[in-house]
């Protein structure tokens, strides 16, 4: 829904559009459902409801509840969900759902090996808490800028995007060959399926981080050497009163040059440079 009008208007606003449809459904009754499938518990538990300020009436969540066991969850309000399990009763006493229940089935309802993982994931989840994507998603944004201040050091027509922990190797121009990216970034032992967004986890460590910073750097250069990508070296001035990404403070670099940081979450009192 928010990407078609975007294209059509630049200066679009998808949060203020989304508060707009949150303050229409209320006034007409009618539901505000939320797919969280991928942003669900990745940006904050909460997930994007949190990040956007909004309260879905409704909301689903995908695999990820279960730890990558098939399962699926339907969350929402209690007016809204007692039309599917008839309201709070529960075997062995005498209570009976208060309305009626709305049949649905599939092959892992209830599982019980998909149910004791969405509890271990669920648990794992509440007992961490926010610092837990905190901490994942500041990496993330460190590795984003860090890439994307290499391709603009270099003259090279790609932009790394990125949301949370989710990222993206994006083209800015358009090259017959470009997608060999990829396959270079493979020979070099980092596998992402071509133009496809990556999912980073907590089970990544900075090895990881460094491995795929390191790939992305040596297969950008080839390509240019190759003649696959342009090189094209621009000149710009340093803006002290521009971040690259929220909270960044300013600093020097080990040669005295001004370059942006960030907190280092696994170093307290330590920072990670983001861009220079």
């Amino acid at each position: 829904l928010v990407e078609p009008v975007q294209s059509r208007r630049p200066d679009f606003q998808p949060v203020e559009f989304l508060q707009e449809l949150r303050a229409i459904t209320e006034e007409a009754g009618s539901l505000l459902i939320f797919d969280e499938v991928v942003t669900g518990f990745r940006a904050h538990p909460r997930g994007a409801q949190a990040v956007l300020g909004i309260d879905a009436d409704m909301a689903s969540y995908g695999k990820v509840v279960g730890g990558g066991f098939p399962i699926g969850v339907i969350a929402g309000k209690r007016r809204f969900m007692d039309a599917l399990d008839g309201g709070h009763w529960q075997f062995g006493d005498d209570s009976t759902p208060t309305v009626g229940v709305t049949y649905f089935a599939g092959t892992f309802v209830r599982h019980p090996l998909a149910l004791a993982a969405a509890h271990a994931v669920l648990t794992h989840l509440t007992k961490e808490g926010g610092q837990l994507q905190a901490t994942l998603n500041a990496k993330v944004a460190a590795m984003v800028g860090e890439l994307n201040a290499f391709c603009a050091s270099v003259g090279a027509p790609v932009h790394v995007v990125h949301f949370a922990s989710v990222w993206k190797t994006t083209f800015t121009e358009d090259h017959p060959l470009q997608d060999l990216l990829f396959a270079m970034m493979r020979s070099r032992g980092i596998h992402i399926l071509d133009n496809f967004p990556c999912f980073f986890t907590t089970a990544h460590g900075e090895a990881d981080f460094a491995a795929i910073a390191t790939a992305f750097r040596e297969s950008i250069l080839e390509m240019q050497e190759a003649e696959f990508l342009p090189r094209r070296r621009e000149t710009a001035s340093f803006d002290a009163e521009r971040p690259p990404i929220a909270g960044a403070r300013l600093g020097k670099d080990p040669e005295g040059r001004p370059a942006w940081f960030v907190p280092n979450p696994d170093a307290p009192g330590k920072y990670l440079r983001v861009t220079a």
